[in-house]
């Protein structure tokens, strides 16, 4: 479960992708959409590298992720929409 997860970076990486996927988004449009690049994305949803918090904000701002959700997966402020999926 997302929310039992903790904040590493897996974690984080898992959270990222399961949203992008209820959202029907690639990484490529995800990241874009948020005004990243998918080189700069990429790595985050691949846990390759912490999400930082530069990115978070855009995702926040562009997909109403919660901070506490992506970093620590609380999912009580979630989206509706997203919230149901998950």
């Amino acid at each position: 479960m997302l929310e039992d997860q903790e904040d590493n970076v897996e974690a984080v990486a898992a959270r990222l992708k399961r949203v992008r996927e209820v959202l029907g988004l690639t990484k490529k449009e995800f990241a874009e959409r948020a005004g990243l690049s998918e080189q700069v994305y990429g790595p985050f949803e691949n846990a390759r590298r912490e999400l930082s918090l530069t990115a978070a904000k855009k995702l926040r701002k562009t997909y109403g992720l919660p901070l506490e959700f992506m970093y620590f997966g609380k999912i009580s402020d979630l989206p509706h929409r997203i919230a149901i999926a998950l």
